[in-house]
């Protein structure tokens, strides 16, 4: 976005999204059987052409103007961060700042998507969204599983959409998944942010790398363990993230690392999950 000014940028993101691509975010995306078993058995699966021509070119457009709206002010090299910070740049809950973001987060095309992979019988809401961005040569994503840092009372009953807005390979910061993980009976808790460690489940067990092009997506449960690789390049890793939960999941407040969680805002222990940060958006 080094064309256009912070007033431009700021124009881009609170105009109506063009017809045809608020069109392109409600048509359906043909999921197979095959598709279905094969998330079921996994965890996790690669789908190609979410996203596509102008539809692409114009999320990629306003993604990357939001991210740099939110990290105008952040000056640091990525020497100076964090270790947590030089793994990405997060951005959570754009959808509710900028109205052209929202209409891609809401698109029923990913949410339709999210509710078959998840059995179908439900609908899904959201959980919330995220841009993640790898900076050049951004350390690797330390391996974890989501649903450690949600208040979900069946994280079984989630599902993450990551989105390529650019060519992303192995060098470049691409995901790894445990293929089976989201059905091992354990699940370790793993503080990416303070402690990040390989589980002790995880020892002897391979990986799966998934390289995706432009308008991939990668779907995975909120139980399957998986992680990013370090970003070799010097350029951007650019993704877009988008966490559905199945309409009916209530909220956990008994684990304080995840009881003052933005989606939850107000609710009590055991409560079904229905704020105005998690409406339903599937059919």
């Amino acid at each position: 976005m080094s064309n256009l000014n912070n007033k431009e940028v700021l124009a881009l993101l609170k105009s109506t999204t063009p017809k045809e691509i608020h069109q392109f975010y409600k048509e359906p995306y043909k999921i197979s059987e095959d598709d279905l078993n094969f998330y079921d058995a996994n965890g996790y699966i690669k789908l190609t052409g979410i996203l596509s021509g102008p539809a692409l070119d114009y999320t990629r457009k306003i993604i990357s103007a939001a991210v740099s709206i939110r990290k105008e002010h952040d000056k640091r090299t990525l020497a100076e961060k964090s270790q947590y910070e030089q793994s990405f740049m997060q951005c959570g809950y754009l959808c509710w700042d900028y109205p052209a973001v929202k209409d891609f987060v809401f698109g029923k095309r990913f949410a339709n998507i999210a509710r078959e992979l998840m059995g179908g019988l439900y609908k899904v809401r959201l959980w919330h969204d995220q841009a993640l961005f790898k900076e050049p040569h951004g350390r690797k994503t330390d391996i974890h599983i989501d649903s450690s840092y949600w208040p979900l009372s069946n994280p079984q009953n989630s599902t993450t959409m990551w989105l390529a807005l650019t060519k992303v390979t192995k060098d470049k910061g691409s995901l790894y998944f445990y293929p089976g993980s989201h059905k091992w009976n354990a699940h370790e808790y793993v503080d990416i942010f303070k402690n990040p460690h390989e589980p002790a489940a995880l020892k002897g067990k391979k990986s799966v790398s998934v390289e995706l092009e432009p308008g991939d997506a990668t779907f995975h449960s909120g139980l399957t363990y998986h992680g990013a690789n370090q970003n070799k390049t010097d350029d951007m890793r650019e993704a877009m993230t988008v966490i559905y939960i199945r309409d009916g999941s209530r909220f956990d407040a008994t684990d304080e690392r995840n009881a003052t969680h933005t989606s939850c805002k107000g609710l009590e222990d055991g409560e079904i999950i229905r704020t105005e940060y998690t409406p339903t958006l599937s059919d």
